[in-house]
């Protein structure tokens, strides 16, 4: 016999699954009344618990939790329709001045005098670019700010 009583763990194995348990524990159990009211009170605390009503709430759970969830507001998507829309007008723009230009694009090709215009065609591509950038640049940012509910 063990001068020493088992462990809580050896105790809830023998109380909750014998099978597991080592020979040694159980005969020190059945000898020992310390260890014997310990594991008896452990299966008094598992029927108790088991033996507990489920809880009814009184209010609808579901309800509450999904009052609590955000909403997505109409006002970003309009948002999105006006980016969209300002990328449709610059692809527009850039389109219809190269068909009311193209005699003049197609000269611009053809000749090598003609620098200011290239220059300028450039700079106008260049402009457009860097404004697209900053529209989604502006759009990436307030999307990250309504994520931080700010």
């Amino acid at each position: 016999m063990k001068t020493t009583h088992v462990s809580d763990h050896d105790i809830q194995k023998f109380t909750f699954d014998l099978s597991k348990c080592e020979t040694e524990i159980i005969k020190h159990i059945h000898s020992c009344r310390e260890c014997k009211k310990r594991a008896e009170s452990y299966l008094s605390l598992s029927h108790v618990i088991k033996d507990q009503l489920e809880p009814i709430l009184e209010f609808n759970l579901t309800e509450l939790v999904l009052d609590q969830l955000p909403v997505s507001s109409k006002n970003e998507s309009a948002y999105s329709y006006f980016i969209y829309f300002l990328i449709m007008v610059s692809i527009g723009v850039v389109v219809s001045s190269l068909y009311y230009f193209k005699g003049i694009f197609i000269d611009l090709f053809s000749n090598t005098n003609t620098t200011a215009i290239s220059a300028s065609f450039m700079i106008s591509i260049a402009l457009l670019i860097i404004v697209a950038l900053s529209l989604d640049l502006i759009r990436s940012f307030n999307k990250k700010i309504n994520m931080l509910n700010y």
